[in-house]
């Protein structure tokens, strides 16, 4: 008899809700080197796959506002970063959804 294991699906946390899910229902976010001084520019990853530190978000503008408001995005890029155009990123991302908060 042959048994079949599922595939392996990966997880990840929302830096906004704390809630593990599968990593393809969340954004990716990366870092972006800044010049000395300056708070390093947070943008999305479409690929999920860029080089450097990442953090996920659920596609969800109640998630993006808790991640800014309890400071979830500059604790997982463990210093301060700029979110200024993060929303805009995101909704270029996925134009179906609204982001502003």
């Amino acid at each position: 008899m042959e048994t079949r294991t599922a595939p392996h699906v990966p997880q990840r946390t929302c830096v906004g809700c704390r809630e593990v899910a599968p990593r393809a229902q969340l954004v990716r976010l990366v870092r972006e080197s800044a010049p000395d001084g300056a708070a390093a520019r947070v943008r999305v990853d479409p690929t999920g796959s860029a080089p450097g530190r990442g953090a996920w978000l659920h596609p969800d503008a109640s998630c993006l506002d808790l991640a800014l408001r309890r400071g979830g995005v500059a604790r997982s890029f463990r210093g301060p970063v700029d979110t200024g155009l993060l929303a805009r990123d995101l909704e270029a991302s996925d134009p179906t959804r609204t982001w502003n908060r």
